[in-house]
């Protein structure tokens, strides 16, 4: 007699039709997430291509980006470095970028922690909100220049060389003295010609 078992070829009919339907529904593609992502918004191709023609090779994460300052850092983290401000990478800056939790905002972002512990080394830091731009100039947020954020730090440093320095654009001077003197010449962000 033959060795036939009827659960045998239900089993045998079963992978039949289990490969029958692989073959006749293809597997949907997982989803690819996106391996740059800035202010929540995943970079284009031109936008990459911004970044590398100024020698920044950004490493696949999420990162938060402040145009006006040019500060960077990890999506939920304070402040890890400055390039180029004014750049157009990723969405909108978002007040909770960086964790927040300090009622410190500087260009509509919420300040992390450590941001705040770092600022107060130079300067004391007020709850409330203002901006700062790519030169270190700062003041509440649509008034006038208080100070200079490298200016104060320079001093904080005890810095005993004479430095000075143009912005980007050429239009904005910055010197210090050594003697605890430091010079501006340029215009402010509400706009005209400021020298002290």
């Amino acid at each position: 007699m033959s060795d036939w078992r009827p659960w045998r070829c239900g089993r045998l009919v079963g992978w039949i039709a289990a490969a029958a339907l692989l073959h006749v529904v293809p597997a949907a593609p997982a989803p690819i997430e996106p391996d740059l992502v800035v202010n929540s918004m995943p970079l284009g191709k031109a936008e990459r291509q911004a970044l590398q023609r100024l020698g920044v090779r950004a490493q696949p994460g999420r990162y938060w980006y402040d145009a006006v300052s040019g500060a960077w850092g990890i999506e939920r983290g304070p402040t890890a470095g400055f390039i180029a401000a004014g750049l157009r990478l990723g969405g909108a800056l978002r007040p909770d970028a960086s964790g927040g939790g300090t009622g410190v905002f500087i260009n509509g972002r919420e300040l992390h922690p450590l941001d705040v512990a770092g600022l107060s080394q130079i300067v004391q830091v007020i709850p409330g909100r203002w901006w700062v731009n790519a030169q270190g100039f700062f003041g509440p947020e649509g008034g006038p220049v208080w100070g200079n954020l490298w200016l104060l730090a320079r001093q904080r440093q005890g810095s005993r060389s004479p430095w000075s320095g143009y912005s980007a654009d050429g239009k904005q001077f910055l010197g210090f003295d050594g003697s605890g003197n430091g010079y501006f010449q340029g215009s402010n962000p509400v706009g005209g010609p400021t020298t002290w």
